[in-house]
């Protein structure tokens, strides 16, 4: 979830970008089929876990009911990952901590630890203050069921430095002894307000609830590159086959630029070297077009690697446009991750 200045100027920006970034066809040629939503409604920022039964749970971005209602925490279910259901409340209160109207609860990502289940989000602080406004803080919140009621702490883990943090996502670090240690992943957000963007990991307590140690940041990734428009955002790291590799959103989360990335990476720490084929996910033509494929999160479900992401879909019948939810198969071509379409 891009916030600031990238974020001011989306909504006027969409048409025209969406038609400049997406691939452009073939003259003469038909549309071809680009990816169907898997959840035709507004379900941005997707985050999927899967569950020992073998069955899925997606959360959210918050947003607003069918009738009205607000979702602070969006949260689907699934048995195949490609039928799911529709969104229902999983945490009922907000955070102590934040702003009551429109808190911008944004992109949950939950955990198993201990006897439970632990529920990252950031949101905006009620008090605290940064240079364009109220600062974004990342909080937690625990359910002994991964499908909640998830019930928030009443301080936030974090809220960075002067620009605050946002788009957090917990990572489980197996040693070959058979250990484990918990890290936190989450973004500075320096594009706010004119600072560069750097992505940052902390170490969990064992039971996920709270932060220990220092933070630092996760050496080789930068905003650098032309697709990334300046911008990175949503980072997740994934291990596979002995390998890391640090997945990520770069440019106008409100524009067709929006695209996914990777980066190789040593460990959760770094260095990590951008792939030469980046982006791996971009808008594209087609019936429907592909529009922002963006804020991604890779899992692992029937014996195979998949990576579920939001789409813009278009405005329709008096209903803004919104983000949908996608899921695709993630092969794994000599190292390289290859969604496919």
């Amino acid at each position: 979830m891009t916030t600031g200045r990238y974020a001011v100027s989306a909504m006027l920006a969409f048409g025209l970008a969406a038609t400049c970034n997406a691939t452009p066809a073939t003259p003469g040629a038909q549309p071809s089929a680009a990816p169907r939503p898997v959840l035709d409604e507004e379900f941005a920022d997707p985050f999927v876990l899967p569950l020992q039964d073998g069955s899925l749970v997606a959360f959210a971005t918050n947003r607003r009911g069918k009738d009205g209602t607000a979702l602070h925490v969006p949260m689907s279910t699934s048995q195949d990952a490609l039928h799911w259901t529709a969104p229902r409340e999983a945490m009922p209160q907000l955070p102590a901590w934040a702003r009551a109207d429109r808190p911008d609860l944004w992109a949950p990502e939950a955990i198993r630890a201990g006897n439970g289940y632990v529920l990252f989000f950031s949101a905006r602080h009620a008090t605290r203050r940064r240079p364009d406004g109220l600062t974004l803080c990342i909080g937690a919140a625990v359910s002994r069921d991964a499908t909640g009621p998830y019930v928030p702490q009443p301080e936030p883990l974090t809220c960075g430095g002067e620009h605050g943090v946002i788009d957090v996502s917990p990572v489980r670090e197996r040693s070959a002894s058979g250990g484990e240690h918990l890290w936190l992943l989450y973004k500075t957000d320096g594009n706010c307000c004119g600072a560069p963007t750097t992505f940052v990991a902390q170490r969990l307590r064992a039971d996920a609830q709270a932060l220990v140690g220092e933070p630092q940041v996760i050496q080789g990734a930068v905003n650098d590159q032309p697709w990334e428009g300046h911008v990175v955002e949503a980072p997740q790291m994934v291990q596979h086959a002995g390998q890391w590799y640090l997945f990520f959103a770069g440019n106008d989360y409100g524009s067709g630029a929006y695209a996914t990335g990777y980066a190789r990476c040593d460990s959760p720490l770094g260095p990590c070297v951008d792939a030469g084929e980046n982006p791996i996910l971009r808008s594209r033509d087609g019936d429907p077009p592909l529009v922002g494929p963006g804020h991604q999160s890779v899992f692992e479900h029937a014996g195979r690697s998949w990576i579920a992401f939001h789409g813009w879909r278009p405005a329709e019948g008096g209903r803004p446009r919104y983000r949908a939810m996608y899921v695709l198969p993630l092969d794994w071509r000599q190292g390289r991750p290859v969604p496919r379409e």
